[in-house]
């Protein structure tokens, strides 16, 4: 008679099978047929595959589903430590390993234990999740004692950043059990985040958190109807859905009858945004701080013309009249605040990561539609959704004082491709498609928005503080774009030659 725990997953399992059936399946190209397979390796995966078909069947088995292509280990009962973000993160902390998500629910909570337990059964070790509210200060303490309480870490990108030039964690590309190219890393951001072809953090399928994370545009539809304004869904399907159509709709909605109270529920805003919205709206347009050469070496690109064009005219367009509002000048919360006036009605156009569309879904009825960041014209050849390390995007790396580096090299990837099975589509394929999207036509967006994801380096190292000091300008309507590069630039470079420089000695 099986065991109580197996009974358990395997309800688990036909549960999610029959939750995740209609996503997950039209997303999975058939595998195990004459052109696909032929043999299999110990660990289960397809060999020789065809892959004209699906690019990614070398990292299935025959019944599709993502394994890792490294022979399967016994590591008997040994322990799998990991370190994650915390509750003090709140919307942002850590769903990936740990049930009892507020935001998510029941879905990701059975996909997160049915990944746990797929893994601890498969290759026979027990995991061990640290949720810390001090994860930077953990790492940064293992790392000056040197001990191994960790076997991979997962704060946010960011952090990454600044520990990385220290020599804190190892390079994965340089380990064995550790495949960049398998599909449950995101390859944009390995290669947007190596210097030097050195990866010493990436992230992918791991954690939703990145998905969480991305920039969007949710705008009001019966805002839309009672303005007879242009389809916003049909605007991008044309590809005329532009950063100055935005503003053209935006501007033609607003309605200030309280100007002593901008605040005030008879005002009516075009769009409601925050200060960091602007380096969305400049990626958007296909700009990034940093680019790489020859060698995946950063340099500057903010300063370059065509970027300095669309900072101007980004800052220009935001300190004309009152047809936006700041998240920042509502009453504390201002997340929360701001949200609400969103969800009542006074305003047409909100950049939004997909948290708040989370939390818009649970809230209330809303009529609301969903949007890639805007085109910067229609020259521009696709949309593109800017990641941005001011949320709490969590990454993997390994601890340079891991006890086993190839064995954490191991587990990152084994978890990586069962999240890839479990908590991606309960995320995507549940709770944002068929949950938070309320219409065919955000879904078919929701396509659109996660198929170009642009990373930047120059945005996650934050080079001479110019994430900071684009902020500043965006909330003080300073417009002054050249003299502020032109001041800031020298920094900007020396920062750059010391991240570069730390690299090439690690």
């Amino acid at each position: 008679m099986e065991n109580k725990k197996t009974a358990v997953l395997k309800a688990i399992s036909f549960i999610m099978l029959c939750a995740l059936m209609l996503g997950f399946v039209s997303c999975n190209p058939k595998i195990g047929d004459d052109s696909t397979a032929t043999s299999k390796t110990e660990s289960g995966v397809v060999s020789e595959a065809d892959t004209s078909q699906d690019p990614n069947a070398k990292y299935k088995d025959t019944n599709g589903n993502y394994v890792i292509t490294r022979e399967t280990r016994d590591w008997e009962k040994r322990k799998v430590r990991v370190l994650v973000l915390g509750e003090v993160f709140a919307t942002y902390q850590s769903d990936d390993f740990t049930e009892g998500s507020e935001l998510y629910g029941d879905t990701l909570d059975e996909a997160v234990l049915l990944k746990n337990s797929r893994v601890e059964e498969k290759y026979n070790v027990e995991l061990e999740v640290f949720k810390s509210d001090t994860i930077n200060n953990d790492i940064l303490t293992a790392f000056q004692t040197q001990s191994a309480d960790y076997d991979f870490v997962m704060p946010s990108l960011g952090s990454f950043a600044t520990m990385a030039p220290q020599g804190m964690f190892y390079d994965l590309a340089s380990l064995d059990y550790f495949d960049l190219e398998a599909p449950w890393f995101d390859s944009n951001a390995t290669n947007a985040y190596s210097i030097g072809g050195k990866v010493f953090f990436t992230t992918g399928d791991i954690t939703i958190l990145n998905k969480v994370c991305t920039a969007s545009i949710l705008f009001n539809k019966d805002m839309v109807k009672v303005n007879q304004l242009d389809n916003p869904y049909d605007l991008v399907k044309d590809h005329k859905w532009t950063f100055d159509k935005l503003v053209e709709m935006a501007k033609s909605v607003t309605v200030l009858n309280v100007l002593d109270d901008p605040l005030s529920k008879e005002n009516q805003y075009g769009m409601l945004t925050a200060s960091g919205d602007l380096l969305s709206f400049f990626g958007a347009a296909g700009q990034t701080i940093c680019s790489k050469d020859g060698d995946d070496l950063p340099y500057l690109t903010i300063t370059k013309q065509e970027s300095v064009n669309v900072l101007q005219k980004l800052l220009n367009e935001f300190n004309t009249g009152n047809w936006f509002f700041f998240a920042e000048d509502f009453p504390q919360p201002i997340w929360d605040t701001s949200l609400n006036a969103f969800l009542e009605g006074e305003l047409l156009f909100r950049p939004s990561a997909f948290s708040a569309t989370t939390k818009i879904r649970q809230r209330s009825n809303m009529n609301f539609g969903i949007l890639p960041m805007p085109l910067w014209n229609e020259e521009q050849e696709k949309y593109c959704s800017y990641a941005s390390s001011s949320f709490a995007v969590a990454g993997v790396a390994i601890p340079i004082h891991c006890e086993d580096p190839e064995f954490s090299a191991y587990m990152i990837e084994a978890f990586s491709a069962e999240s890839k099975n479990t908590i991606t589509p309960a995320y995507y394929d549940v709770n944002l498609r068929r949950k938070d999207a309320m219409d065919t036509e955000s879904q078919e967006m929701l396509d659109i928005i996660f198929g170009n994801i642009i990373y930047d380096v120059g945005e996650v190292y934050n080079f001479g503080s110019i994430k900071n000091e684009l902020s500043t300008m965006m909330r003080t309507k300073d417009t002054a774009i050249v003299s502020k590069l032109d001041s800031i630039e020298e920094l900007m470079q020396t920062k750059i030659d010391e991240v570069i420089e730390s690299y090439e000695f690690q």
